[in-house]
């Protein structure tokens, strides 16, 4: 299946300027906004000139609308004239993941290069998420050039440190919360594109994030005498060590199928033709351990039903084959379904790991909240996607990575995770965090297109 083949409507907005707006991603992949776990690494002041482009590249925003800086933040507001609409927030995030050092040399083209080659735009940034930042800016600036009428108001929100902290949209989504703003939805970036075959369907599948994992990383030490390999009596920390990751591997945790799930499997079942799911979907809640049993025996879709677990770093080992170890430290990445707590995680670790071990969390952040599928902001996303997009069913499902979307649960009961850029998957996986970092221009415009519609029809 070529992604290609499912663009439809791409003579719409003939007059958009392309060009303009393929020069401007490419100009902001060149402003390097880096973001580190460590501040102090951070070059805040390429954040500043990235500020001013976007000044100069969007006069009319700037004109009618509403400049806001939260600390390296951003917050746009175009006001409506009917105040008794909810606003819609339209989300990005502004810094980019660093460069693997080493890998410099592995990119085709620069990773700041922002070059436009081949029919791409290349670049780190470029499918994470500066596309969909630029592509909002643009799209807006294009309603107000051709002096559309907002009545619903419409913000646009960009974060400083979504791949770190993620504190920009918590100090953004805090100030709409001063102010007693309650959104009607919520649009940033993730979701998934691919192939039905995974259900059994002879279609495309689009999901929407309705809800993300939780995430958290804990840590297991076992302390030991050490001393000569050739009286292990009383066992090594590492024994100890290792027994307690296979105990917590192999003992998962609760398998659930979440509402948004049950809905996407509602929507597909009049594609689904073969396989398990074929009956199981005439009555998905008295079929619910058969659909459970599906997902599970499935790669791409075991992990939306359960917390998944991971083993990543293990460290504190012997430098001979005949020395014991003493103190040991294993840690286990986890991210957490819905219906397990932080607390209840942590509890599953230590009674599996046993008394030898200390289980400890090292950072720990439960599930988002399950957004509502059955609102408007939902209903005009899959239906604006449906109209540039063919043979692809949009259905709710669950984010399995971290967005800052969740930082606006507070003020917004409809928390939409897809961003409108269908790319080839292998130039989407490996390129995402990845080297060779880049978007097709077809993509890229067509997504523009999504989000012209998306605002125009909503505001």
């Amino acid at each position: 299946m070529k992604i290609y083949d499912l663009y439809i409507n791409e003579e719409e907005y003939a007059d958009l300027n392309g060009e303009k707006a393929v020069r401007h991603l490419s100009e902001a992949i060149q402003i390097n906004t880096t973001s580190y776990m460590d501040t102090s690494k951070t070059d805040y002041a390429e954040f500043d000139r990235f500020h001013e482009k976007m000044k100069e590249w969007y006069p009319e925003i700037m004109k009618q609308g509403e400049f806001r800086k939260i600390g390296y933040s951003i917050l746009i507001r175009i006001e409506g004239s009917d105040p008794s609409l909810k606003p819609a927030l339209f989300m990005a995030h502004q810094d980019v993941v660093p460069v693997v050092k080493g890998t410099e040399e592995d990119w085709i083209h620069g990773p700041f290069s922002g070059d436009v080659a081949d029919g791409y735009i290349w670049g780190r940034g470029a499918f994470d998420i500066k596309e969909m930042l630029i592509a909002e800016l643009e799209s807006l600036e294009y309603l107000l050039e051709n002096g559309k009428q907002f009545r619903r108001t419409l913000y646009l929100a960009f974060g400083h440190d979504e791949e770190v902290l993620g504190s920009g949209a918590a100090a953004v989504a805090g100030y709409l919360k001063e102010q007693g703003v309650e959104l009607e939805f919520v649009m940033d970036e993730g979701g998934r594109f691919g192939s039905g075959e995974a259900y059994g369907a002879d279609i495309a599948v689009g999901s929407i994030g309705m809800y993300e994992k939780g995430y958290a990383d804990v840590k297991l030490s076992v302390e030991s005498f050490g001393g000569h390999s050739s009286n292990p009596f009383n066992g090594t920390s590492l024994g100890v060590l290792s027994k307690a990751i296979a105990a917590i591997v192999d003992h998962p945790l609760e398998n659930v199928l979440p509402s948004s799930i049950k809905e996407s499997l509602r929507i597909l079942a009049p594609y689904i033709r073969r396989g398990p799911l074929k009956e199981a979907v005439k009555d998905i809640e008295a079929n619910e351990s058969e659909i459970i049993a599906h997902y599970l025996s499935h790669p791409d879709l075991n992990n939306q039903i359960h917390t998944t677990i991971a083993p990543t770093m293990i460290s504190g080992g012997s430098e001979a084959g005949n020395v014991m170890p003493q103190h040991m430290e294993a840690v286990i990445n986890f991210r957490l379904a819905p219906q397990d707590t932080d607390a209840s995680l942590l509890e599953h670790c230590q009674r599996l790991a046993g008394k030898d071990v200390k289980a400890e969390f090292i950072v720990a952040n439960e599930a988002s909240r399950e957004s509502r599928f059955d609102s408007f902001g939902f209903k005009m996303l899959q239906s604006v996607l449906s109209h540039y997009f063919k043979d692809i069913v949009f259905v709710p499902s669950v984010n399995t990575t971290a967005t800052d979307a969740r930082s606006y649960e507070g003020i917004c009961d409809c928390c939409m995770r897809f961003e409108p850029f269908l790319e080839d998957p292998e130039i989407r996986a490996k390129g995402v965090h990845g080297t060779n970092e880049r978007i097709s221009v077809r993509t890229y415009l067509q997504g523009i297109r999504v989000l012209i519609r998306m605002m125009d029809q909503v505001c």
